[in-house]
């Protein structure tokens, strides 16, 4: 498969080609969703598919917002560093989010997007955004709804992933991932990755999450594959501690 690489601290990273959203599985749930074939093809030629493997940096902190990811498969963590050097995940993106928003406002990127597991992602060019808003209004509505939206999931993250023990949080965040699987066995994150998401340490998470294993609210299918007792998971997610 021909390779490209893009700006990235990781360049774990597959081109797969110039996308055709009429194909597209996923289409509905993506950003040009809205707009018509004979207005979107000719920006189809600036927008590249990419095939992100686990750890692949989309972007990192701090460089320019040249770009905005729509995530057709997989989901994509945003980190932040903290004070003391630890990395803490903010948010985690699914199909059809839009990654790299703030790009909008013409700002540098504010989180490093980095893959938590397989990822399939359209890298959209902000020329191409601007340009389509002169032919669509319908994409202007569409990037209000996902700013909103944005900002409703990390309202919500914050209240799920940081409130309460550890173990409820646990219970959300499997909750979350196992919801987003459509309830489906899931890639579990690395005990490193939960001790971000949930701002707890990694023993912590280990420990939690062999309790879960022992308890079999959480077992393994194959590989690194998990399915979970959905609704054992939603009485632990009640605690608020």
């Amino acid at each position: 498969m021909k390779k490209k690489n893009i700006k990235a601290a990781c360049l774990d990273v597959e081109w797969i080609g110039h996308p055709q959203c009429n194909t597209c599985a996923v289409r509905n749930s993506l950003l040009f969703s809205d707009i018509p074939d004979e207005i979107l093809n000719p920006f189809l030629i600036s927008v590249d598919n990419y095939h992100f493997h686990p750890r692949a940096h989309l972007y990192e902190k701090g460089n320019a917002g040249s770009d905005l990811f729509s995530i057709r498969s997989g989901i994509v963590k945003l980190e932040q560093s903290m004070p003391n050097g630890a990395l803490r995940v903010v948010r985690l993106l699914h199909v059809g989010d839009v990654v790299g928003l703030e790009a909008l406002t013409g700002e540098h990127y504010h989180h490093s997007a980095v893959a938590l597991n397989e990822v399939d992602a359209c890298r959209i060019p902000m020329q191409v955004i601007r340009d389509l808003n002169k032919h669509s209004p319908k994409l202007h509505m569409q990037l209000m709804l996902r700013l909103q939206k944005s900002l409703d999931e990390a309202d919500d993250f914050i209240l799920q992933l940081s409130t309460g023990g550890a173990t409820a949080r646990l219970a959300r965040l499997l909750l979350k991932l196992s919801a987003s699987a459509d309830h489906e066995p899931f890639l579990a994150p690395s005990r490193e990755d939960i001790g971000a998401m949930l701002g707890v340490t990694t023993e912590t998470a280990s420990r939690v999450m062999a309790e879960f294993k022992r308890q079999g609210w959480l077992r393994e299918v194959h590989g690194q594959c998990v399915s979970c007792d959905c609704s054992q998971l939603a009485r632990l997610a009640m605690d608020l501690g």
